[in-house]
């Protein structure tokens, strides 16, 4: 009967998944529901580590995810750091649209009547 608790926790721990943190703006303005992804290693501690680049076409970011997988991060802890793989979930935004009145004067210096 001991092992059973045992093997309860083993599998609640490697069925675990992953861990993730999230980064979002407030007025969220996705261009797609589905997010891109980019796979990142660091290495020597995050002392090298290549450039990642979102492919957006509006160069907006709508939202960032970091998800390191449980073999993601025993990898990191195996390699005591000197492997830190990781995957970066991203979602572009649409260009923000301007409100207003047509014919509005924009300018505050501009005085009324002329």
């Amino acid at each position: 009967m001991s092992r059973s608790p045992v093997a309860l926790i083993a599998a609640a721990f490697l069925a675990s998944g992953c861990v993730s943190h999230q980064l979002i703006v407030a007025n969220p303005n996705p261009t797609d529901d589905r997010p891109a992804a980019v796979d990142s290693n660091g290495f020597a501690f995050g002392a090298v580590q290549r450039r990642n680049v979102a492919d957006c076409d509006t160069n907006l970011i709508d939202e960032v995810r970091v998800r390191q997988t449980l073999a993601q991060a025993l990898a990191t802890v195996l390699t005591l750091g000197l492997w830190m793989p990781t995957r970066i979930e991203y979602r572009c935004a649409k260009v923000p649209s301007t409100t207003g009145t047509i014919g509005e004067d924009e300018s505050p210096d501009a005085a009324p009547g002329g």
